[in-house]
């Protein structure tokens, strides 16, 4: 056998209701495991086989934690093992985002669309033949139908402004032919238009941004005409809880307004909202983009990653915040006492992710949309063209192509941020994602705790 080392893999969390215990995570075995302190520090100081007796010799090698891999092994299996990921990525993971239009009502300062296409006097919204042509493209990009999500996104601007409900119902229809159901991201401003649309085998799910208490929220997210949203707005959120659809609040959250997550938290639950199963609400971090204006940077108080858990941690709201879905995911490898699942790629931008826009336009992300930069192909009648080039630059990029990845112990674990932040040059993920790695660990061991189990 080679020499033994400790892994560079090998990432010890600190378990907060365990004094002098640690999870033991590795990067690419995907094991979980307490360990004391002691037990840590021999390992990470190992030198001979007899460091250990043998069983627990076997065990640690076996768990990954000590190797006789080299270093550059170690990074050359990792890059094999993303390798394969993305590839069945690829063909496991076809999504499909429909762009209904460009316009919106609000004038969000942050917005990070085109804004000079979305605040358009001009009307930029999917036509009946657009649908049928999108339809119809879906079924040449994807022939075989297991291999496409079933639930299709609806997105804008505001998809689910009033004078778009013929196009809606038009989507929603022929996509119910199809076993299609469909999800929606939207302010729900003109939500009670939509009533009969909303059930959980049409439009089954919204996805609502609401920025904090009414005297917030109203600041913020501003209706071009209107004065105040917020009241509407709850109103639409109850019409759509009581049609059995999921809704999920949004507070997009920076340093105006993170001291009072937990004041809308609580309104919520004070009108009852949370007595619904299909309610949920989370704090996500407001990102900086580059379509934000001087002026509008004025009205913004971006935050980072330390203040930003750090704020959570002192409200105890932690488990209210977009963590990836790491607390979950953690938890249901100690649950099911399955090694963690691992991926290569962020997301679906990456694989076989497809937004169809007004005019004919595909891109591979919505964050982009209305950018031609970004413009991957076209749909028309007769045929789909493929700018491929394009669509290279976002299909090949996985862990093994960025830098600060291909050497990283949290690769597999984290797929490496978010594609379209880093083409901006503005990737904060690697310090947000290891300060919430950490936390969401110990959110997962306190939420197995609690449910009486043991690993």
């Amino acid at each position: 056998m080679g020499t033994l080392r400790t892994s560079s893999y090998m990432i010890p969390v600190k378990l907060e209701s365990e004094k002098g215990k640690y999870m033991l995570i590795h990067g690419y075995t995907g094991a979980m495991d307490i360990v004391t302190e002691q037990l840590l520090e021999k390992i990470k100081s190992i030198t001979t086989y007899h460091d250990f007796s043998e069983s627990t010799l076997q065990t640690l090698l076996k768990r990954g934690y000590i190797t006789t891999k080299t270093q550059d092994e170690e990074y050359e299996y990792v890059a094999r093992v993303a390798c394969a990921l993305h590839k069945k990525g690829h063909i496991l993971n076809t999504s499909f985002t429909w762009v209904v239009t460009y316009n919106c009502n609000f004038r969000c300062p942050y917005c990070f669309e085109n804004r000079a296409v979305k605040d358009s006097t001009h009307n930029f919204t999917l036509t009946l033949e657009e649908v049928d042509n999108i339809y119809q493209a879906m079924d040449k990009i994807q022939p075989h139908k297991e291999l496409r999500t079933s639930i299709l996104t609806l997105y804008g601007g505001e998809p689910l402004l009033a004078k778009n409900k013929n196009i809606i119902s038009y989507i929603v229809g022929e996509g119910r032919k199809r076993g299609y159901r469909f999800n929606a991201i939207t302010n729900g401003y003109e939500l009670e238009h939509y009533l009969d649309l909303l059930s959980p085998v049409a439009i089954c799910k919204l996805q609502i941004t609401i920025d904090g208490p009414k005297s917030i929220h109203d600041t913020r997210r501003v209706h071009y005409k209107d004065h105040d949203t917020f009241d509407k707005i709850v109103h639409n959120i109850e019409l759509a809880l009581k049609r059995n659809v999921k809704v999920i609040v949004r507070m997009n959250t920076d340093n105006h307004n993170i001291d009072q997550f937990v004041e809308l938290k609580n309104y919520f639950a004070s009108i009852g909202y949370d007595s619904y199963p299909d309610f949920k609400i989370y704090s996500a971090i407001l990102r900086d983009y580059n379509s934000i204006s001087s002026a509008e940077h004025k009205e913004l108080k971006f935050i980072n990653a330390k203040s930003y858990i750090d704020k959570l941690l002192q409200h105890n709201t932690y488990e209210d915040c977009k963590d990836y879905g790491l607390s979950k995911y953690f938890l249901d490898s100690m649950t099911k006492k399955k090694n963690l699942m691992f991926r290569s790629t962020f997301c679906l931008a990456q694989l076989n992710g497809y937004v169809f826009a007004p005019k004919g336009e595909i891109y591979p992300c919505w964050e982009v949309i209305g950018d031609n930069r970004y413009l991957i192909g076209r749909y028309t009648k007769e045929d789909l063209k493929w700018y491929n080039q394009k669509i290279s630059k976002w299909r090949e990029i996985d862990i093994t192509k960025q830098e600060s990845c291909s050497k990283c112990r949290y690769a597999l674990l984290c797929g490496g941020g978010c594609p379209a932040r880093t083409l901006e040059r503005k990737n904060e993920h690697c310090a947000f994602f290891k300060k919430m790695f950490n936390n969401s660990v110990n959110l997962a061991y306190a939420r197995f705790k609690l449910n009486n189990s043991i690993i």
